[in-house]
């Protein structure tokens, strides 16, 4: 490659500078011409964006039809524009008559334009449960795969997370670690979690089961749809411990509800129903771990059905293979920082997409953005990422042991703060 474009963001309906640069050891030739195309990836569309602020006229038809020339300004060459629509933009870039290079940019509408994107695991265990290594090590892992943030989620157990996230802040480590739990209350197959909440719930089934059944029997009552009376028991239970989850201020996450254990639904599909007609979660885990792959096509296949809601992809690993998690799915949350609140509230609002490998779902904007972040900014940020993550499995193998120079230039390392690099800004 030639050329990088200076910014990969830019907001929607306000004048810009796009400023292209020319790579090492390459220089701007003031004698040449240089000019770009710019072609809205799904087309100016005055039609598909109503009820958007900004629209695109004859004349934005007329500018994105043809190529303009760069401007030489030192060692850059530059272009002031308006985007008209949010957007991905393949630049077409030339020296004299013949293309160059082909980049990416994206335009953005405002309140997405001022998010950062993070990678995260929200389901991990360890051998605090069923898992095979120390929460230290799966967290470790998380950073080595790619990822912003993890969530240690053992079954039935909170505290195995707060280790984790204790361990790693300390070090000062460019990682979020967010506690949270499997939770199975009594009588119950349903599978949920407790992300982020300040307390286990549960401890509090498993200290106060007589308030709990209490709570789960007033929830009955209000149940009238003809069910079983286990199944019953199971959506009140679920009800009830979603609004726990809440009220000690997790994000309430729904775990695979299609997962198969031996030939049939761990849970029967009256309870899914159920929970999904009286949705009291916070978020669908839409993708779930590899052992459950036809299970997962089950829940995409349900979830087409449905009106929209957030949704996560999750590996809901259980060990390390090679410093890798196994099966690697992952969730792309759009937020205003990398801190705990801010992870749950966007998750809360929707700003997420569900990762499986190369396939993305969730809402069909985001969707798109994560599609053009996966090319254009995620390989250079897992790069960074693991760096961070080989120092990580170094402290949670040694307990956090570092000689001072090698601990300085772990905490100079931040691949959560380069995002902020890719938006564009007035000069």
């Amino acid at each position: 490659m030639s050329f990088t474009m200076k910014h990969l963001l830019f907001p929607v309906g306000k004048p810009c500078r796009l400023t292209v640069q020319c790579k090492f050891p390459l220089k701007v030739d003031p004698n040449e011409s240089y000019s770009v195309q710019l072609l809205p990836f799904s087309g100016l569309r005055p039609y598909g964006l109503r009820g958007c602020e900004h629209k695109p006229t004859a004349a934005d038809e007329a500018f994105f039809a043809e190529a303009h020339p760069l401007t030489v300004a030192g060692e850059e060459l530059v272009l002031e524009l308006t985007f008209p629509q949010e957007d991905r933009y393949i630049c077409r870039i030339s020296v004299g008559e013949k293309v160059a290079e082909t980049l990416e940019i994206y335009a953005l509408e405002d309140d997405l334009f001022g998010k950062n994107a993070y990678k995260g695991d929200n389901h991990m265990h360890t051998r605090f449960s069923d898992g095979k290594d120390s929460p230290e090590y799966m967290a470790a892992a998380a950073c080595t795969n790619g990822y912003d943030y993890c969530v240690i989620t053992d079954h039935k157990v909170f505290e195995p997370s707060l280790i984790a996230k204790e361990f790693f802040e300390k070090t000062g480590v460019d990682f979020l670690v967010i506690p949270g739990e499997e939770v199975h209350s009594p009588d119950n197959p349903v599978h949920l979690i407790n992300m982020g909440g300040k307390e286990s719930v549960n401890d509090w089934w498993r200290y106060h089961e007589e308030e709990y059944r209490a709570a789960v029997e007033e929830e009955m009552e209000t149940i009238t749809e003809p069910m079983t009376a286990k199944d019953r028991y199971a959506a009140a239970a679920s009800q009830v411990m979603f609004d726990r989850i809440r009220s000690v201020d997790g994000v309430s996450i729904f775990c695979h509800p299609n997962w198969i254990e031996g030939v049939v639904f761990h849970q029967h599909e009256d309870i899914t129903d159920y929970l999904f007609q009286h949705k009291r979660f916070d978020a669908l885990e839409l993708i779930a771990g590899g052992a459950y792959e036809i299970g997962t096509q089950m829940q995409l296949a349900y979830y087409q059905d449905l009106n929209k809601m957030p949704v996560l992809g999750n590996s809901d690993s259980h060990g390390c293979f090679g410093g890798g998690l196994e099966p690697g799915n992952y969730t792309i949350v759009f937020a205003d920082s990398l801190e705990e609140e801010a992870i749950k509230n966007a998750i809360r609002q929707g700003c997420c997409v569900a990762c499986d490998a190369n396939k993305f779902y969730g809402d069909y904007r985001l969707v798109k953005y994560a599609y053009f972040l996966q090319k254009n900014y995620f390989p250079k940020h897992r790069s960074q990422r693991s760096q961070v993550g080989a120092w990580m499995l170094r402290m949670a193998s040694s307990g956090g042991t570092v000689n001072a120079a090698v601990d300085e230039k772990r905490k100079a390392v931040r691949p959560s703060e380069r995002f902020a690099t890719l938006r564009y800004t007035e000069e």
